[in-house]
Formats: C-alpha cells, structure tokens, sequence
C-alpha cells in the first residue's frame, strides 16, 4: 500500500469543515485515498482546534508555526483555504519550501499576486495546483469534451449569464467578502469560477475585456448592509479571446434562481448549457447546421458540494501530483487569467473603455 498522503492544511473556516475536513476524515467515498493531516493552521485558534479535533493527530498551528512546520515536517501537499487576500503569502511560502501547494480560487486577488505566484511555482520543482472545481462537475467536462471533439465546429462567440440566489447573494455583502481588499470584489470572488470555466472549454486565452460594474441591489449603509461594503453587486463584460471568439458574461444577483444560461455559437452549431446550481438536473442542448434540431441531453446534478465537482476533485489528487499527471487542475497561469480578466473589468468599467488583459508571460508587472 501507498504511504498515506502528508497533508498540511492551512484555514479552518466553512470551506474546510464542507470540503477538506471529509476527505482528510477519510470519510466516504475518501477511503479508498489515504491522507496523513498532519496539522491544521487558522490565525483563529479555536477555529483550527475544532477542526483538529476531528483529525486524529493532526496538531494545531497557529501563522508563526508555518516555516517550521514545511521544513520540518515535509509535507507532500500544502491546502491553502483562507480569506482570498492571503492566498498569495502562504502560497509563496510553500512553494518556497519546495512544497506542492493546492490553493483556492481564486489563486490571489490581484493580478500582481497571481503572476507572482506563476513565477514562483516557476522556479519551484514543486507544484501549484488551484481549485477551480467546475472544471470537475461532470457536464462541465462533457461539454468540453464536446467543443474539442467540433460538434459545432470553431466557436465563434458565446453569452454567459449566471445569476445567484437572494440569500447567497446577500452573503456576500454581510461577510468579509464584502471590501475590494479581501476578496478582490465578485468580478474575482465568483467570477473566477465562470472565467476560468470558459478559458478552459474555448482552449484560449482572454485578451480584452469592456465592462460596466454597478451597485444595484446591495448598497453600503442601508438595509443592514455594513458602510464599508465596497464591491458591486452586477456584473457585465464583453470578453475577447486570443481564438477570436468573443464572450458576454454577465453575473446577476438576489435573483428567484441560481445557476447559469450559457449559449455558446460556432461555426457548424450552436450548444446551450443550462445549469442548475440547486438541484438540477442539468440540460445540455446541441443544435448543428446539418443534424437540424440534435439532441437534448439531461445530466443528473451529481450529490455532494459544488454539484459533486469537490468530491471529483479531491478524488482526482493523488493522480495530479503524480510526475508527468495530465491536467486535471487549473495550471497557475491559468487561473491567473481568471484573476486578471477579473481585476480588468474593475479597471475598465471605472475608466469607461476597452482594456488589454494582462498577460502572465508578458514582460513587467500587471498593473
């Protein structure tokens, strides 16, 4: 039998006590995956000792314990699941350690941040892997796996809308999420799933973005909402890709549903994708110029968080930090993108006009 898997896991909030704490329970359908915990660090002590209780032998750690631990311990892989603002600093830390490091989305919450850390797993023998756990849901992947095989031939363009619930919606301008310096507002916070999401199944990189970023529903010091809420709460973008097609994303909140539309238009065909992020079952729409009205799929919404994409995910780690693993996970440039494309549209929505996205290879630092 394999050695079990030496985790160092790094945030003891809900994302934890959701997602990692199960697996490093090695609770169904974990056990067949054996992992190690070997501590749990939080600056919240009682918070990380709680989540430890559950682990037997893990130990507590508190922020100044973190060097010691990754030099002495020598952890396989180091989960970063705190507050996106520190992201960047134990990421950095860990990959300095010559630690292979799974982050959160989003990777950082500026694009200085991410491209620094594209630099750093670059001159690590380490590895950065970064949970964008969509990629992982099932109708996710057979979408791609539908654009890559050219049923509507080169995708010329698409319309991604994705609206959130009243009271997720809300969440967000109640929790710490809700100022620009910690989380990085939802064009990062959330839109990073979607961005990544659509990078990952146009196989291209974004190279332009025009938005409009407004405050429509959620405004700071009424309705219970604290004054120094800074984000915004709806979200357009027109996106162009390094393929030529191009993109209208929209996020949308305190709406009756959650989930998204996307309709995704090539050059044999057109695909939808309606998504339902509450209890499905999802439905996937091919309409080709040559099959006429094609077929209707319907994807049963798979059990577990995120639509069963966290389960898919944790399962598929041992083989993704296996040597020469193909890409299960967002690569550290990638999701650096996602962080990009979401920083710009803040840039270009506050400067009324079209922007460049920067890139992780292009020369000098983003701005």
């Amino acid at each position: 039998m394999k050695q079990p898997l030496k985790v160092l896991l790094i945030g003891a909030g809900t994302r934890t006590r959701k997602v990692y704490l199960p697996w490093l329970s090695g609770l169904p359908p974990y056990q067949s995956k054996p992992v190690r915990p070997l501590a749990v660090l939080d600056t919240d002590t009682e918070a990380a000792r709680n989540v430890a209780r559950d682990l037997p032998g893990a130990a507590v750690a508190r922020p100044q314990d973190l060097d010691r631990i990754l030099t002495g311990s020598r952890p396989d892989l180091v989960v970063v699941a705190t507050p996106d603002a520190s992201h960047h600093d134990y990421a950095a830390r860990a990959l300095d350690a010559g630690c292979t490091t799974l982050v959160e989305k989003p990777l950082a919450t500026t694009a200085t941040d991410a491209f620094a850390l594209v630099r750093a797993a670059e001159d690590t023998s380490a590895r950065l892997l970064v949970g964008h756990n969509l990629r992982f849901t099932n109708v996710h992947r057979q979408v791609r796996a539908l654009l890559a095989g050219g049923h509507i031939g080169t995708v010329t363009g698409a319309d991604f809308h994705y609206t959130l619930g009243a009271s997720h919606s809300r969440s967000y301008f109640t929790r710490w999420h809700r100022t620009r310096a910690a989380s990085g507002g939802l064009e990062v916070t959330k839109a990073s799933h979607h961005l990544d999401l659509l990078a990952w199944w146009l196989g291209a990189q974004p190279i332009a973005v025009t938005a409009l970023l407004e405050h429509c529903h959620y405004l700071p010091g009424k309705d219970d909402i604290p004054a120094d809420a800074d984000i915004h709460d709806s979200l357009h973008a027109l996106i162009q890709y390094s393929s030529g097609a191009t993109v209208h994303y929209a996020l949308t909140l305190n709406a009756p549903v959650e989930g998204y539309t996307c309709t995704l238009r090539g050059t044999e065909g057109v695909c939808t994708v309606h998504y339902d992020a509450r209890s499905g079952p999802h439905l996937v729409h091919l309409h080709t110029t040559s099959g006429g009205d094609g077929a209707r799929q319907r994807i049963a919404r798979e059990e577990g968080t995120h639509a069963g994409a966290d389960r898919r995910m944790l399962m598929a780690l041992p083989e993704a930090l296996a040597p020469d693993a193909p890409p299960y996970f967002a690569t550290a440039a990638e999701a650096a993108l996602a962080v990009a494309t979401g920083t710009t549209m803040y840039d270009s929505s506050r400067q009324g006009r079209r922007l460049p996205v920067p890139q992780p290879t292009a020369p000098g630092e983003p701005r």
